[in-house]
Formats: C-alpha cells, structure tokens, sequence
C-alpha cells in the first residue's frame, strides 16, 4: 500500500495542462500569455504559468491525439472473485479548453463549425469546461452579442473586457455556467478591481445600447459588415495576385496579402522578411488616404477591418478605394510609394 500511495502522490503532484488552438491569443497578463500561440509574447514566461497544448484545428484526429498524450491514471485496488487487483483509474488533468470563436490576432479567422463540433464533443466526453474568449469578438461586433452563437459554441466560462466599458471604463467580466460555479469562489479569490461600481454602471448601459430596439446594433454591425464584405471580396477578385484572402464575420473582418518575401523592391522584401509589411501598408493608408487600419499581431501580413456600426457608403468606398490604391501599388512593387508616399 505504501508503494501505491507513493506512485498515486507522484502521479497527482504533476501540474494540469490547458489545451487551446493554434493561433491562439488570450492577452500578456501572465496567467494567460502561455495560451497565447506566438511564442514572442510566451517564451519569455514560459516557467511562470500554466502549460498548454495548441491543437491544430485544421487536422481531425489532433485533439483526440493530443488528450490521448495526456491522459493519466492513478492506481487503486479491484476485489473480485476472491483476488485483489491493481487497476488504473482516470485522472483528470485537462483543466480547460481555451478558444476564441474568431481568431483575431491570429488573422481575424472565424473557427470551422465542424472543428467546434469536434471540441464540444471530445470535450463533454472527458468532462473538460471550454472557456469562450469574447473579448475581440463579441459584444456584438460579429452581429451577434457573442460571436460564438454564430457556431453553436456552448461555453462553460465566457469572458468580455474592454468593449463592454463602452470606452469609458475599463471592465471585465466572466460568466460562468451554474454547473460550474463554486459559490465559495469569490470569498477565497476576492480581487482589489472586482465590483467596482463606475465601471459595472457603464457596462449594465453598454449593454442596455446594444439591446436598444430589439438589437438593433446587432443587425446594422450584420448589415454593414456584409457590404463592406462583398466590396473587400470585390478587391480579392481583382487583385488576386496580391489579396490572398478576406474573411471574418461581421465588422470583424481581416484582409490577407499574399507573402512578398522575394519582391523586386527592396523595401518591400526586407519589411516583409522582418515580418512588419502590415505596418508598412498601414503607415501608407493612413498618410495617404486617411484610413487607419492595423495588422493582427500574429499574422502582420493580414490588415484588421473593425470599424463603428455607424460606418456610412460613404466611409466604405473611402476605404476599399485606400485598400484599392494599396493592391494597386503593391503590384507594381512600388515601395517608394509606400514607405514615403504623401496624399
């Protein structure tokens, strides 16, 4: 018995590991920058938080794989027909599957529904909660208050910051599922920020706004995201050579360039290969054509389209006519233009 106490302490005393997609981004605070994927912002935290597999989505059988890989047992005893066995049992070690409905600094990429179906199936069989990160993407931008309703994406945890403090307040929320809530939670982890008034008065009126006339927010962000959509797919048609991709839900959108890592223009060549080409585009759209637009952190080469609900034709022909003169620019391999072009 000693000896099986012994292996069962050993076995237990390992540390949980969290599974998340590759890709992933979940912030630099240090309890979450090791589920985020780019290893610029992890690597250097690596010993000080939690361990976590990146599973890639796009292969079928990695997430079976890889809780597979993890599984671990303890020893107990068996009696049975007289005789005393050693048997394994189960040990539960998958602390939470980490996801972002769509992926924003990964490239402004909504999760495949069947690769969903696949998390929330794996996940149920081995009682593992998934945390929904809403933090990008929801609060209605995708046209829904969270992007994951578009999947059929049912969280255990769901969590909101930034948008829901309405630009005001900085705020954050976590919802959590009643079947995994320990009401104990709050007494034994209270925090020096939770429950401050100013900041929960402005997100309750947040939301009162986006719920506003039956939701509305929700249909104009649907609405003005699917034709600004139809123009950026407009642009990928015509400059194939140069757009590789535009995708995204609502006015969460993402422009992708094809790589330009053997440009004939020097300028071009040396930005792309120091991985900065979407600060480069970006520096040009706003000097020459009053458009600001940004990279995703993780996939620079792909420029983020988040704009206001109350974006107007008008404000959409200014930009896909900067994003125009961009590819077109882009074409002719014409760095000069811009690295130092002026309107």
């Amino acid at each position: 018995m000693a000896r099986l106490r012994a292996a069962n302490d050993e076995r237990r005393s390992a540390p949980p590991v969290f599974l998340a997609p590759a890709g992933s981004f979940h912030g630099k605070l240090i309890g979450t920058v090791q589920f985020t994927h780019n290893p610029g912002y992890r690597t250097p935290f690596s010993a000080l938080a939690a361990q976590v597999r990146f599973v890639p989505l796009d292969e079928p059988e990695a997430l079976e794989r890889t809780v597979e890989e993890e599984r671990r047992t303890l020893l107990d005893l068996a009696v049975g027909d007289g005789v005393v066995r050693v048997v394994e049992r189960d040990l539960p070690v998958v602390g939470a599957f980490v996801l972002e409905p769509i992926q924003g600094e990964a490239g402004i990429r909504p999760l495949d529904p069947e690769a969903v179906r696949r998390i929330q199936a794996v996940c149920a069989r081995i009682d593992c909660p998934i945390i929904v990160d809403e933090v990008q993407s929801g609060m209605g931008r995708s046209g829904a208050f969270f992007a994951s309703s578009h999947l059929g994406l049912q969280g255990d945890y769901f969590t909101l910051a930034k948008s829901l403090g309405g630009g005001v307040a900085k705020a954050g929320l976590t919802l959590v599922r009643s079947s995994r809530y320990r009401r104990d939670f709050e007494l034994v982890h209270s925090s020096t920020f939770a429950k401050d008034s100013f900041s929960t008065l402005i997100a309750g009126r947040t939301v009162d706004l986006l719920e506003a006339d039956g939701g509305r927010a929700y249909r104009l962000a649907e609405e003005r995201g699917a034709r600004l959509t139809e123009l950026l797919d407009g642009l990928r048609q015509e400059f194939g050579d140069v757009v590789k991709d535009v995708r995204g839900r609502g006015l969460m959108l993402g422009v992708e360039f094809h790589d330009q890592s053997d440009s004939p223009s020097e300028i071009i060549r040396e930005q792309a290969a120091a991985g900065l080409l979407g600060y480069l585009f970006s520096g040009y759209l706003l000097r020459v054509h009053d458009v600001r637009a940004f990279p995703t952190a993780s996939a620079t080469g792909t420029l983020r389209i988040e704009p206001s609900i109350h974006l107007t034709d008008e404000e959409i022909a200014q930009t896909v006519s900067a994003l125009r003169a961009l590819a077109a620019t882009l074409r002719k391999h014409d760095g000069e233009t811009l690295l130092h072009g002026h309107a």
